[in-house]
């Protein structure tokens, strides 16, 4: 047995489980820290004025899991984040939409596409053409309309690169790559998403959560928070989508405006359904958000004197807070190594 290889393998597992999902330039430590003044030149430092969201007293005692106790915690993260709610669609049935959505561009991608290229696609319709005009019915038509020329866009782009592609082995990997997508339902692996409803001619934006996360207030509103990021930075054109950081930074505006605790808590939980199997969730993951929170908490504690980390402690989890409690450390450590050599005190 390779002892060695395995250990490698079990180190490259739990750095895709915990690490950043997105290569950030610099490394983490110097990303956020950059990323951290850039949103300060934009928004100012107010957001770090305010105190930190904590659960205990932001999730109302009397949350019942319903669906319009999950559209009244998605209206206050919108309110603490400055988001105007009213142009902004919440729903909580976003596998039934990207259902819907994946099943309409099947039915055009059959109608509309060659034969050749039809006959190359593994993408499969799990809705009835009466049954998406049925959701469409229900006032998702924008939703679906703006998903489902994704799909076929990106279907178009597959079937057409695996027809053009004359070598085996690469043609053979494209196939492989696709078959990956086909085979996962549409939505799965995420509990929420943010669409643009002006590229489909329709004024503001939706957010869509599964319907998972409605027993789970914390899982809402770290799902809210980050989508609310989408609309502060794509929907002010403040960053361009392709960024490769884009997801990342997007994360980071979610603890910039004070919800660090829930982006940290929720990086990593057990798969529902399988207890003995975790899934990451967000793009800085466990370590980045944890880093990230360190690092909000610091600069935090230069605006407004208290202490560095105010009754976060109890509602950290154990391993955000000890990855949370290491990072600022090192962060105190290196302002007062600073503040010697400049021979200043420090704050």
């Amino acid at each position: 047995m390779n002892l060695i290889g395995a250990w490698r393998r079990r180190l490259r597992e739990r750095e895709l489980l915990y690490g950043p999902k997105v290569l950030l330039p610099g490394g983490p430590e110097q990303w956020i820290e950059d990323s951290l003044d850039w949103l300060i030149g934009q928004f100012g430092t107010e957001p770090l004025r305010r105190p930190p969201v904590l659960p205990s007293a932001f999730i109302p005692k009397g949350y019942d899991g319903s669906e319009r106790a999950a559209w009244e915690l998605c209206v206050r993260v919108c309110a603490w984040m400055e988001v105007p709610d009213d142009r902004i669609r919440f729903s909580f049935r976003m596998e039934e939409v990207r259902a819907a959505a994946r099943s309409a561009a099947v039915h055009r991608f059959t109608a509309e596409q060659p034969r050749e290229l039809v006959a190359l696609s593994g993408l499969r319709a799990t809705m009835t053409p009466a049954e998406v005009a049925a959701l469409v019915a229900e006032g998702f038509d924008a939703e679906i309309a703006v998903l489902a020329e994704r799909e076929l866009q990106a279907e178009l782009r597959r079937t057409t690169a695996i027809h053009q592609e004359t070598d085996p082995n690469r043609r053979a990997d494209l196939c492989a790559r696709a078959e990956a997508v086909w085979s996962t339902p549409a939505g799965s692996g995420s509990r929420a998403c943010w669409i643009d409803l002006r590229t489909g001619g329709r004024e503001g934006t939706a957010v869509l959560l599964s319907a998972t996360t409605l027993a789970e207030p914390a899982a809402v509103v770290a799902a809210v928070a980050h989508e609310l990021g989408h609309e502060v930075l794509w929907g002010y054109h403040l960053i361009d989508r392709q960024r490769p950081d884009a997801e990342a930074v997007t994360d980071l505006v979610a603890i910039f405006h004070g919800f660090g605790v829930f982006l940290a808590n929720q990086a990593v939980e057990r798969v529902p359904g399988k207890r003995s199997m975790l899934q990451s969730l967000g793009y800085l993951g466990e370590r980045g958000a944890s880093d990230a929170l360190a690092a909000y908490c610091f600069r935090r504690h230069g605006l407004w004197p208290e202490s560095l980390l105010p009754v976060l402690p109890t509602e950290l989890d154990r391993a955000v807070r000890i990855r949370t409690f290491a990072r600022l450390a090192t962060l105190v450590k290196n302002a007062e190594i600073s503040s010697i050599q400049e021979g200043a005190p420090l704050r």
